[in-house]
C-alpha cells in the first residue's frame, strides 16, 4: 500500500489512496493512521467504520469506541482477550493471514487516539513480549514494519500497555 510515500502527515489526504487532495486545508491535517487502516480494510472487502459515515478527524478514536460496539460484531470483528499472551495471539493470528488491528482510544476527547494493523512476522516469542507484534502504520511517521511499543509509545502511559485493544476479522476475505 506504500504507506511509507502515501497518508503522510501534515496534508490532507485522500482517505482511500493517501494521496494529498487538498493543499490549501488547514483541517484534517494531522496524521492519518485511521484513514491507512480504513483504507487496507476497504481492500480487503473487510468493513471498518470510515468515511463517510464518519470524518477523518478523531476517526481513530471512533473506530475504537465502533470495534468495541456490537455493529462491529455483525461485521465480523473480534475482540482478542488476554489471556496473558495477548501479543502473541495477535501475532499468530496475523501470521495465519487474519486481519488484526491494534487500536486505542485518547482518554481526552478532543486528541486523537491510534491504529494500526499488525503485519505477519517472525518475531521471537521474547521479542513479542518485550515489544509487540510487528505493525503496519501511518502517523507521525509512517511503516511498513515497526514493533507495537514504538508505534504506540505516544499514545500509551505504561508498558506492557491495557491501552491498547486488539481485534481480529474472523471472516474469509478476498482481495479487491
Amino acid at each position: 500500500m506504500n504507506v511509507e510515500q502515501l497518508w503522510i502527515a501534515g496534508h490532507h489526504v485522500n482517505w482511500e489512496t493517501g494521496e494529498p487532495d487538498m493543499p490549501e486545508s488547514k483541517q484534517g491535517i494531522k496524521t492519518h493512521c485511521s484513514a491507512f487502516a480504513a483504507a487496507a480494510c476497504e481492500r480487503l472487502n473487510i468493513y471498518i467504520l470510515r468515511p463517510p459515515q464518519h470524518g477523518q478527524v478523531l476517526l481513530a478514536n471512533a473506530q475504537y469506541n465502533w470495534l468495541n460496539s456490537y455493529s462491529s460484531i455483525n461485521q465480523g470483528w473480534q475482540k482478542l482477550t488476554d489471556n496473558g499472551n495477548l501479543f502473541i495471539k495477535a501475532q499468530q493470528l496475523a501470521d495465519d493471514g487474519k486481519v488484526v488491528v491494534a487500536v486505542c482510544k485518547n482518554t481526552i476527547y478532543s486528541k486523537p487516539g491510534h491504529i494500526a494493523l499488525v503485519m505477519p512476522s517472525d518475531r521471537s516469542e521474547t521479542t513479542l513480549i518485550n515489544e509487540g507484534p510487528c505493525i503496519i502504520m501511518a502517523g507521525t511517521h509512517n511503516f511498513n514494519y515497526i514493533s507495537l511499543i514504538k508505534a504506540f509509545k505516544s499514545h500509551i502511559t505504561s508498558w506492557p500497555s491495557h491501552e491498547i485493544d486488539f481485534f481480529v476479522h474472523d471472516v474469509p476475505t478476498q482481495v479487491n
